[in-house]
């Protein structure tokens, strides 16, 4: 998986950082939201506590995905409803793995 920055602009009536961020993911399945926290974390020399994966778009055909990022100056600054949206997201996806396995 290789992560590049597309786009990057600060907000800082938000108290963040918006970014654009184009995941490369040559012969694997769409990276969870999870897999991509720590790349992306480090791409944008940030917390991963401090970041939220807003949106993940995979491009038809192609083993790329474009990811809208923010990335908080502290995790006090999150507003509550988009981190509990973020653990919804990341809980359900923690869920679905061992099902997964069950069923194979």
């Amino acid at each position: 998986m290789k992560i590049e920055i597309v786009s990057q602009k600060k907000n800082q009536l938000l108290a963040r950082e918006e970014a654009e961020v184009r995941i490369n993911h040559h012969g694997q399945r769409t990276p969870s939201r999870q897999e991509m926290l720590k790349g992306i974390a480090s791409a944008l020399k940030a917390s991963d506590s401090s970041i939220i994966i807003d949106r993940i778009i995979t491009l038809t055909g192609e083993p790329v995905s474009i990811a809208k990022v923010l990335a908080y100056e502290n995790k006090d600054a999150i507003p509550k409803y988009k981190l509990e949206k973020m653990k919804r997201r990341m809980k359900i996806a923690k869920e679905e793995k061992p099902a997964e396995a069950k069923e194979a």
